[in-house]
């Protein structure tokens, strides 16, 4: 069943076309997570680096906020996005997630969507998330491996379509940690 729910997830993503928001972890109540993610995105053939720093907490057990800090860097420039976000775990696989964004220079914008996860092999998880707002869409999917209870490598293929501009996407890596 949830990897039925995961590729529907994913092929829903992908025939609409369009990544925020930090890879998608499970928390239990009282855990706080904080990570960093570097993405290799390529927009109309030009690199653009991407680097992320994300904290989040699990205020209960259907609550998770959390803010990350996106910085872009290309050929044109620098640029950043500041994500305040909450997701709310509607079951143990599936969430809402809803939030304000800041772009670098230009007003915030209120952003939603929905995140899935599952577990693919012991240490292994899966995730996929689409978030959108009125000037941007981005998804992503990825997978977590545990390497031990508190920390995890992340790989992940991340998407980011706004107005205006072409598409950014790209995979990138990562790493975590619980406590």
């Amino acid at each position: 069943m949830n990897k039925k729910i995961l590729t529907l997830m994913v092929g829903t993503m992908l025939a609409t076309s369009v990544g925020y928001a930090a890879p998608l972890t499970d928390l239990a109540q009282g855990e706080t997570n904080i990570g960093y993610n570097h993405y290799n995105l390529d927009q109309n053939g030009d690199s653009v680096k991407d680097d992320s720093f994300y904290l989040e907490n699990a205020l209960s057990n259907k609550f998770i906020a959390g803010i990350e800090r996106n910085g872009y860097s290309s050929s044109y420039g620098d640029f950043h996005t500041t994500d305040i976000y909450v997701h709310y775990k509607l079951d143990p696989n599936i969430r809402l997630i809803v939030g304000d964004r800041s772009y670098s220079g230009e007003s915030d914008k209120f952003f939603y969507g929905i995140g899935v996860n599952t577990n693919l092999a012991p240490r292994l998880d899966g995730y996929a998330s689409v978030t959108t707002n009125d000037i941007a869409t981005g998804w992503q999917a990825g997978l977590n491996y545990k390497m031990d209870g508190q920390t995890s490598l992340n790989l992940g293929y991340k998407s980011d379509k706004r107005d205006n501009y072409a598409t950014k996407d790209g995979v990138g890596f990562g790493i975590s940690h619980k406590f």
